[in-house]
């Protein structure tokens, strides 16, 4: 019988410690957060991974859903990124904008209205334009598709298609001419990632083609603006699982887990760590209660509770810490305009305009004009002879 063997099957399945001490060794245990994603092109592959495991925007959609500061920014920037309809030919109010549409001879009028209903996947303009606007917060991308005529003359509507399913081929001669959908890239084998024709100019070989628009400096995929705050995003994330761990198994401390007989080999130390790791690490397994068995007091674990000095105060600096970094990457200049209360800040009418004002033109309006610049690339490319744009949205 093994060392480990001899302590308990259930330490073997549930132990997980931050820290393993013996006398031989002390070995952290360390998470693993998300990070910048590494663009891998492989030989045996068509398309180019994004993240390692090619599984990275999963990751950005998962924090987006976690944390809910960064939830409730997201959300608001994607309001003030699809705005409030939409306006044409220089049109500066709504009002003045439907008074221009009514005014259109009737051809154009016609032009203007074919693509607004966009009968293409059954979503009109407005709604795909929603959808575009969520992904490029999210991933710093988004795709949709395009439907032409026989002859590519015109173009007949646009489909939204989820940027997190897509992959983008190698390029050639500068440029993507491929992208690849699955719907699931953890499973493709039952989810056959299929090829997609990209949108270039000159591109007729198929009547549908992709068209993907990033923004960053990596050469396949986006950069979403929060990057640079991820880790604290996590760190947000875990401090809820964290604290909901703690009300459910007890507000037990760390522990420091102590073995009176040394292993036998660097082998089995390490079988002892892998057991007993799968139970402790992770905000998740805070708390936990486990039971142990030895065959006498002299082989019998030790474990002893490490207390740490002034818990409460640092979990309440840590989460003011993650509120400043996530509001400092996303920009924004007050948090009244994502809905969040911060004590200190009285929140009248004037900080809230003031502070829209300067998020919308430092942060938002570049977003807007990105995805008001790809409906004005469809509009063109049908002669309709209308300048389009997006009406911004105000909170207020």
């Amino acid at each position: 019988m093994g060392y480990f063997d001899k302590f308990t099957s259930i330490v073997k399945k549930e132990l997980q410690p931050k820290q393993v001490v013996s006398s031989a060794s002390v070995q952290p245990f360390n998470l693993t957060i998300a990070e910048l994603p590494k663009i891998v092109e492989k030989r045996n592959k068509d398309y180019v991974l994004w993240g390692e495991d090619n599984l990275y925007p999963n990751k950005l959609n998962e924090v987006s859903l976690g944390s809910a500061i960064h939830g409730a920014i997201l959300k608001t920037k994607t309001k003030m990124t699809h705005g409030d309809g939409f306006l044409i030919n220089g049109a500066l109010t709504k009002e003045e904008s439907d008074a221009k549409v009514a005014s259109l001879p009737a051809n154009q009028k016609a032009e203007y209205d074919f693509l607004m209903k966009n009968k293409v996947g059954g979503e009109n303009l407005q709604k795909v334009v929603k959808k575009l606007a969520n992904d490029f917060q999210i991933y710093g991308c988004y795709a949709f598709e395009v439907l032409f005529n026989q002859d590519f003359t015109k173009i007949a509507g646009i489909k939204h298609v989820d940027v997190r399913n897509v992959r983008s081929g190698k390029l050639e001669n500068g440029k993507v001419k491929k992208y690849y959908y699955s719907r699931d890239w953890s499973d493709i084998r039952n989810n056959m990632p299929k090829e997609i024709e990209a949108y270039y100019e000159g591109n007729k070989d198929s009547y549908n083609q992709l068209y993907f628009t990033k923004v960053g400096t990596l050469d396949y995929y986006g950069i979403p603006a929060y990057v640079g705050a991820l880790n604290w995003i996590y760190t947000d994330m875990q401090l809820g699982i964290f604290h909901n761990a703690n009300i459910s198994n007890g507000m037990n401390p760390g522990l420091h887990f102590k073995f009176y007989k040394l292993p036998a080999s660097k082998l089995e130390e390490d079988e002892i760590i892998a057991g007993i790791k799968k139970t402790w690490q992770g905000a998740d397994k805070t708390g936990k209660m486990v039971a142990t068995f030895s065959e006498g007091k002299e082989t019998a674990m030790d474990i002893q509770p490490i207390e740490v000095s002034n818990l409460d105060k640092q979990l309440v600096h840590l989460a003011e810490l993650c509120d400043k970094k996530i509001l400092s990457a996303h920009q924004l200049t007050t948090p009244l305009l994502a809905g969040i209360s911060v004590s200190g800040q009285l929140g009248g009418n004037t900080e809230l305009e003031l502070g829209y004002t300067i998020f919308d033109n430092v942060a938002m309006e570049a977003d807007r004009q990105t995805i008001a610049d790809d409906l004005q690339w469809m509009f063109n490319y049908n002669k309709t002879g209308i300048e389009i744009d997006i009406n911004p949205f105000k909170p207020f």
